[in-house]
């Protein structure tokens, strides 16, 4: 795929490359003319495995530039941060921004890659240190930013305004409200350089990120390589996962309940799961993806198979997490792609009451077990449940609300009024904790865990955070988001063909994953993390894009569709 067909009206597909999911190995996709050299490609390779190599030399680059004097990745000579290392690692991030100059949309819709690692930053020069899906991102700007000047309206990627405000349609402005609510909460803040840093991360970068992605992504494959980019994330992320069990078991720390649970490259088991709502229902989605091929041929098989394989990695890790409330999540994306996938109404008017039938049948004969699964799991020494605290966690979340309800405390400035601890020391400030019960004076437990960072309610944060205003755009930009998968999705199946129905999994994919993390989110933080904000805005502009290339308009009544 050469620069020309990146700068190509948005379409469905190109012809050398396949979407994944389907079968598109029809005439219609097979050039009939003998391939020409026309210097775009490297000599002896074919496009398809041309783009692979770019793919690949533009991840090993970047990790590379990374990995090279970066303390917080081991004690070898390679990881000290001295100038040599800095002028060894140099040249890969040169390598890197090269290859984003050739292939800009490769670059952006390989970012989610570097989302898990944004703990262990980078010094980039002096004492200034930067994440990998920060340094990524940058140089992807940097690129676009100098393409667009030299280029002006000729640049590959060139959108006017009115084209860019088409494809953001009404979601724009809950975006711009949420941005404006978040730049306003960091004059509220107590610590003001904490919130400068977080709104940076969790905020400003994430929505930059959104905009560069609706400039470069035009082609189906451009969704395609950004989902499967999440779901390489959740690989990785398993493996490390895996062989921190199996060879380190030892070291993982027991905790509060009494259960050593894996937690990867971070710091909390609760974040694999909290990352794995977003990419484990893509998975899901493929592996049921509609197909024209039979069932007993290899051309059905060959991308569901590599899907059930990182799905299966994924659930095992996901299982050692003892996330419960990711469990909870994935089941629910799991069941909604299931009634999604059933096309006749009949068979779903049936299948839901049978279901309901079956879950009350179960709830009848384990409902001690159901409900100690609920309210009594992760029990700590002293007898109480993560459930019971995370209601006296809401409570004291409400409570700070209603003393600051309009513009919140600052992106993360929670602990700063929350609690007396030592990360944000705060001697002369009220603090929210509840200790004990304030009628039954029963200890809630949370004097025991200071350090809790965020009210574990996806909307509590968000409103804790930067007020009434950031939560109504946050909670706008939901709405927005289930009425246009809805909308699109019955666009696709109202005219399908053979083109869309890689359009289709990706649409439900993207859906289930929003759904998994606002479930989760309800008993925990599903948002305002670094690696969390990128995964909410990537599956809303892959939605975004998805309904651009399948033609869905924003208004009037869907052509086919009952």
């Amino acid at each position: 795929m050469n620069m020309s067909s990146q700068s190509a009206p948005l379409s469905g597909t190109v012809p050398d490359e396949k979407a994944v999911g389907n079968g598109e190995d029809t005439a219609s996709d097979i050039p009939t003319d003998p391939p020409v050299n026309n210097g775009k490609y490297i000599k002896g390779f074919t496009p398809f495995w041309h783009d692979r190599l770019i793919e690949i030399s533009l991840v090993l680059s970047m990790a590379a530039y990374y990995a090279i004097g970066n303390e917080h990745l081991g004690t070898g000579f390679l990881f000290q941060l001295n100038p040599l290392n800095e002028f060894i690692s140099l040249p890969f991030l040169v390598v890197f921004a090269v290859l984003c100059w050739y292939r800009l949309s490769f670059a952006v819709a390989l970012l989610p890659l570097s989302l898990p690692y944004y703990v262990y930053q980078k010094t980039v020069f002096s004492h200034y240190s930067f994440s990998l899906v920060e340094i990524a991102l940058w140089v992807c700007l940097l690129v676009a930013l100098l393409q667009l000047l030299l280029q002006r309206q000729s640049w590959p990627y060139w959108l006017s305004w009115q084209e860019l405000r088409e494809r953001m349609g009404p979601f724009a402005i809950p975006i711009l409200v949420f941005l404006l609510a978040a730049t306003l909460s960091i004059f509220v803040a107590y610590d003001k350089i904490v919130a400068l840093r977080s709104y940076r991360e969790e905020i400003v970068e994430p929505i930059l990120y959104i905009l560069l992605a609706l400039y470069c992504f035009r082609l189906r494959q451009d969704v395609t390589r950004l989902l499967l980019a999440l779901l390489g994330t959740g690989l990785m992320v398993a493996l490390l996962g895996m062989i921190q069990y199996f060879f380190f078991r030892n070291l993982l720390p027991v905790e509060s309940d009494g259960i050593r649970r894996v937690h990867a490259m971070y710091g909390s088991a609760n974040s694999i799961g909290l990352l794995f709502d977003y990419i484990l229902p893509i998975g899901f989605a493929l592996v049921v993806a509609k197909s024209l091929y039979k069932p007993n041929t290899w051309a059905f098989w060959k991308y569901r198979l590599l899907a059930i394989v990182v799905c299966l990695a994924m659930l095992y890790v996901l299982f050692l997490t003892q996330s419960h409330g990711a469990w909870i999540a994935i089941a629910a994306a799991a069941i909604f792609i299931a009634a999604v996938s059933i096309r006749q109404r009949k068979v779903l008017l049936i299948a839901i009451p049978l279901f309901l039938i079956v879950v009350g049948i179960a709830f009848f004969f384990y409902h001690t077990r159901i409900t100690s699964f609920i309210f009594d799991n992760h029990v700590d020494v002293r007898n109480v449940s993560t459930t019971t605290k995370r209601l006296y966690l809401w409570k004291s979340a409400l409570n700070m609300i209603r003393n600051s309800p309009w513009f919140g405390y600052g992106m993360d400035n929670w602990l700063c009024h929350y609690s007396f601890n030592k990360i944000c020391f705060t001697p002369q400030l009220h603090h929210y904790l509840i200790a004990s019960d304030p009628i039954t004076h029963v200890q809630t437990g949370l004097k025991f865990e200071p350090n809790l960072s965020h009210p574990h309610n996806v909307f509590l944060h968000v409103w804790v955070s930067i007020g009434i205003f950031g939560v109504l755009a946050f909670a706008a930009t939901l709405l927005l988001f289930a009425w246009l998968f809805i909308r699109t999705l019955r666009h696709l199946r109202a005219g399908e063909t053979e083109k869309n129905l890689s359009l289709q999994w990706m649409t439900i994919g993207v859906g289930a994953a929003m759904l998994a993390a606002m479930v989760q989110g309800q008993v925990d933080s599903s948002f305002l993390e670094q690696d969390l904000a990128f995964c909410f805005w990537i599956v809303i502009v892959a939605l975004l894009v998805l309904r651009a290339i399948s033609g869905t308009t924003w208004r009037g009544r869907i052509k086919g569709s009952a």
